[in-house]
């Protein structure tokens, strides 16, 4: 019986818990983040020899050109202007960028998960996952993005969708 009534007494405290959680964080935004966020099990990494043969340019050039992949998929899930994030002739090619994405599609993750230089360094290659949610299902794929120096930073100039 002592049992019994340590396990009620436990799961009465648990929900007074919960319950106060909720009644702190009612705001929906607070909600969807906690609820929806996605738990990283394991994530991709550098490998201790590549990590050591990158000069310190070459970590600055490779972190900003994730910022600009990144920087690309959030205005685009806001409907801005990508153009600055994109060649001339690539931002000439995806014009407003909505044929970046599918009109009943929506892009709910992107990650980087692997990265090569090109031509010298001049060019990086970053292959990148996307997760959307389209017609009803969740779609993983496997893309590359090469982007190239512009001015003072990176610009995209090239996209290869659904790599194998």
């Amino acid at each position: 019986m002592r049992v019994v009534l340590q396990h009620v007494a436990v799961i009465l405290l648990f929900a007074g818990f919960v319950q106060n959680m909720f009644a702190r964080n009612s705001e929906k935004e607070s909600f969807d983040r906690k609820l929806y966020s996605v738990a990283f099990l394991s994530q991709f990494g550098t490998s201790p020899k590549q990590f050591a043969s990158l000069n310190a340019s070459q970590k600055t050039s490779l972190l900003a050109c994730h910022d600009v992949l990144i920087a690309v998929f959030q205005h685009l899930d806001k409907n801005s202007d990508i153009s600055q994030y994109l060649t001339h002739e690539l931002a000439r090619k995806y014009v407003n960028g909505t044929s970046l994405v599918d009109p009943e599609s929506s892009l709910m993750e992107v990650g980087v998960f692997d990265w090569s230089f090109h031509d010298d360094g001049k060019r990086i290659e970053l292959w990148f996952l996307t997760v959307a949610f389209s017609e009803g299902n969740w779609v993983l794929s496997k893309n590359a993005a090469i982007l190239a120096p512009s001015g003072s930073g990176w610009r995209i100039a090239e996209f290869r969708w659904n790599e194998k």
